[in-house]
């Protein structure tokens, strides 16, 4: 953890910054990101639809940018994106089902804006 100090008072932020790589199995099909974890590259072996990574709250996720990578979308099982106020996919972006299937989004309180759309 590193302090900053900036004119609006001092704030902690975290420096970590490694990626969070995930592997969805039928053991371990779903993942509950934190608001913390920005970049996500995520793996399945499950049929369609049955891996599930869930976006942290919009509020716990405001003003944050998330990269989420399925590199093997075709050749494994795909994933979906769900908002976990709503519990259902995120729209169109919400299903990494082809290699190198990415979205980046950003929370702006309110709502999930794509800022880069990379699903085919």
């Amino acid at each position: 953890m590193e302090r900053v100090r900036r004119s609006d008072g001092e704030t902690n932020r975290d420096l970590a910054g490694l990626p969070v790589m995930l592997t969805l199995s039928a053991a371990n099909p779903t993942y509950q990101m934190k608001a913390s974890d920005n970049v996500v590259i995520a793996v399945s072996s499950q049929a369609d639809a049955a891996s599930i990574i869930t976006l942290p709250s919009l509020a716990e996720a405001v003003g944050q940018f998330y990269l989420i990578s399925a590199p093997t979308g075709s050749t494994a099982g795909d994933i979906s994106i769900y908002e976990k106020e709503t519990g259902s996919e995120l729209s169109t972006y919400g299903d990494l089902d082809a290699d190198d299937d990415h979205v980046l989004l950003m929370s702006d309180g309110t709502q999930w804006r794509v800022i880069l759309d990379g699903v085919a």
